[in-house]
Formats: structure tokens, sequence, C-alpha cells
């Protein structure tokens, strides 16, 4: 008989890695990993470290002096040796992380592919595993739409693309959220033509309007070339470019470049696991359902991350491990809350938003007042010589803050403020009445708060 585990988590990214320790702490003596392969998922390997990274090294190419008219700097590009510390950065990460999940705790690693047999057993490789539970974490993978030609032309998507070790003289980006975004001024940053494509009437649309026209306007103020409202009809090879074919607002415009991006989404991975085996739902896009306690349709099978659909995020990745494993273990269907679930794009100005937007309250039928302060009157920011961007507060009549959205250039940091306001009903009035050092960035969120008193 093969050995029972107590629990087998299906995937080492964020959702896996804490369902694992959360499983570890909580007294489980037998856990497994199972892993396609590379370790520790997408943010590690080829989403948040490494573009991240690349993000930090094109603004000190691209800014230099950052606007100080009395300071003179000069930078020297090497792609190569720029992916090699790239590359280097990560494996001591993954290195790190390795020691503790398999050496300091003692987990066993199982590398192949996992595929249901049953609720309670997987086989991975030919090996045959049995546990009273699981928690699938398979993450997610770059997702390409299917139109004309594309199997015919060398696209990147976000994997490759963090590979790149040679700077494209232009390039085509699809896709104008978070990801596009970013990607748009790497590229730019680099030294790269870029051109980028959006669907929907405007870039990031889920964001508030002035967030969208504040980042529009600083990338377009950088060289890249936005056009919204872009459906894609076709692409194809034109010599050595690539020539991109759409409608923008209904009207034929062609777009070509040395290369083209795919940032379109992401798409759970779930094909390979033979989920009808288990029983396991999933919906129309092959997401994973969960309920609120991130337990599946089938009572010892849990999943979290990616898998399950949107948010797409690393932090609702990890809190949906660690409560998909205390549930798992202890029975006690405490539930995931993504009220005061933040988010950030990290461009430069970044993008940070927490709660809910003005036009999500009034669809909802709830009396908001809002308040909006440009960073043009930020001490800090005139300090620092990038006055980009604006703080937005929606709050109810009370006051009670619902939603802090921010473009700034540390708007990842100053969100967390935003966080537990929305987190703990804090109202503007407590944000007046808080004490902030000054001067910084942080100190937007209270002129914001303060503007409520008009």
């Amino acid at each position: 008989m093969p050995p029972v585990y107590d629990l087998i988590i299906i995937g080492t990214g964020a959702a896996g890695t804490s369902a694992a320790t959360r499983a570890h702490r909580l007294g489980a003596t037998r856990i497994a990993l199972v892993e396609r392969g590379p370790l520790w998922g997408t943010c590690m390997n080829n989403g948040c470290i490494p573009s991240k990274f690349l993000l930090a090294v094109g603004d000190l190419n691209y800014y230099r002096n950052f606007g100080h008219q009395g300071l003179e700097v000069g930078t020297r590009l090497d792609p190569k040796e720029l992916i090699k510390e790239k590359r280097d950065l990560i494996l001591r990460l993954r290195e790190r992380k390795a020691r503790r999940i398999f050496g300091e705790l003692g987990m066993e690693l199982v590398e192949g592919v996992a595929k249901f047999v049953s609720p309670h057993e997987i086989e991975v490789s030919g090996r045959r595993m049995e546990a009273r539970r699981f928690i699938i974490a398979t993450g997610s993978s770059p997702s390409v739409p299917d139109v004309e030609g594309v199997s015919s032309v060398p696209f990147l998507t976000s994997i490759e693309a963090l590979e790149l070790e040679d700077v494209p003289e232009s390039i085509v980006i699809i896709g104008g959220r978070a990801l596009g975004l970013e990607f748009a001024q790497i590229f730019a940053h680099f030294g790269s033509k870029v051109t980028l494509l959006q669907r929907s009437p405007r870039i990031i649309p889920e964001e508030e309007p002035e967030i969208s026209t504040a980042m529009e306007d600083a990338l377009k103020a950088e060289g890249i070339d936005i056009r919204t409202g872009a459906e894609l009809v076709r692409v194809r090879m034109e010599g050595n470019e690539i020539g991109v074919s759409t409608r923008v607002k209904g009207v034929g415009e062609k777009f070509t470049g040395a290369r083209i991006l795919f940032a379109t989404g992401r798409t759970p991975n779930t094909r390979e696991l033979d989920l009808p085996a288990c029983g396991v739902a999933v919906d129309k896009k092959g997401a994973i359902t969960v309920d609120e306690t991130m337990q599946t349709s089938v009572p010892n099978i849990w999943a979290a991350g990616d898998v399950t659909g949107e948010p797409m995020l690393e932090p609702w990745a990890g809190v949906g491990g660690s409560i998909a494993a205390e549930n798992a273990m202890t029975g006690k269907g405490r539930k995931i809350d993504r009220s005061s679930l933040p988010h950030a794009i990290f461009t430069t100005p970044q993008v940070a938003s927490v709660g809910i937007t003005e036009g999500q309250a009034k669809a909802s039928g709830i009396a908001v007042r809002c308040r909006s302060v440009s960073l043009e009157g930020v001490s800090r920011a005139l300090i620092g010589g990038d006055t980009r961007g604006l703080v937005k507060i929606v709050a109810e009549g009370s006051g009670k803050v619902l939603g802090v959205h921010i473009c700034a250039p540390i708007a990842a940091e100053m969100i967390e403020e935003g966080v537990l306001a929305v987190k703990f009903g804090l109202t503007v009035q407590d944000l007046v009445d808080t004490f902030h050092v000054f001067p910084t960035m942080a100190g937007a969120i209270q002129d914001c708060a303060r503007a409520f008193r008009s």
C-alpha cells in the first residue's frame, strides 16, 4: 500500500507554499508538494520578481538625474548582463526558499505532472499517491488570443519577454492593463519604440478614470504610442517585421514592430489535472470554482491562487493558500474576504488601489462623496521632482472610507494606509487626525482626506 499523506499540495507558487507552511504549523506531519516546474511559481520565475527588477533598472537608465538640473548621471546598458543578474537573483531566492521548505520544514518534493485518479488519489510520473486532503495551487499561464496569423509569427508572452538578451528596435504590445503597461515602460526605458494597443476605450479600465488618464499622459510623454479602442484583426510577417492589423475606433489601421508581445491576460492551469476523475468543478474559463473557505465541489479538495481565476494577485494567492490549509486541517470553515485586497502596477508613476471605485459605488446604489488631490501641491513630490499623479478617496456620506486610489511614484507603498482604512472602517476624519511624517508622499492621503471638509 502506498503511504497516505496528511496533505498533498499541487503547485509550489505563493498559494502552495503558504498552504504548506500553514499546514505544518497546524500539525500536519506528512506533506508532499507536487511541482511540474519550475519551483515557486510565476511570481518568482516570470512574474513579480523579474519584472520589477527590470522596471527598477529601466528607471535608472531612463530618468538618470530624475529631473534634477544640477545633477548629471550617465548609464551604460548591457541587456545580457542584466538578464544574467536577474537570473542570479531568482536563483538565490529559489535556493533560500528551498532550504526553508524542504530543509527546515522537511516537506517532500515530488516532481512531475499531477493527474487525479480519484478524489483521494493522484498519479505523478507513473507513481500513485494517496492523501486525506488535497490543495490545488497550479497557477496560471499567459493567454494568447486566437487571432488570424498568430501561429505564423514569433510572438512573445511575459515569459519570453523577460528573457530577451537584446533590446528590440520596436515592439507592439497587445493589452493595456497592468502587464501591458509594465512591459511598455520596460522596453521604452531600455530604448525600444513602443506601440501599445488596448481594446477598451481607455487603458487600465478597472481603475478610476482620473487614474487612467494620468497614466496615459505619463506614458505618452515618454514617447509610448498608445491606441485605445483598438480591435485586433490579424498579424503577419512583413519582411523582418511583424504587421499588426487593427480597427481603431472602427477605422482600419496597421502597426509594425520588430517584436510583438501579447499581454492579454492569463489562463488557469487546470487542463492537465484530469479534474473529471475527481469531480472538481470548473467555470467556463477553466478556473476551479471555490467557496469563501476555498473548498471546491469535492469535500476533501481545496484550491487557491490563480487556478481559481480572478483576482490573480500574489497576496490573494498567499492568503487563500493559508486559509485553504487551515480549513483542510481544522475544519473551521474560515472565510476569505477580498474587500480590503489591494493591487498595484509598478510603472513610474505607479498605480495602486484598494476598495471600490466611484463607478462601482454608483452601480451598487451606494451614495458616496469623492475627493481628489493632485501631487503638484505635495511637498515631497516637489522635492523629488516628480509631481505626476493624484490621490482619490471614495467615502460614504458618513465619511467612512470605501476606496483609495493612487497614481504616484511610490503608490504601491502608500496604498497600505488605504488598506487599513478600508479594512477597519476608518473615516476621512480619522485620516485627517492621524499623524503623518512630513514631508512624505503618504501625506497626500491626508491632504485628500482634508479636502472632504470643503
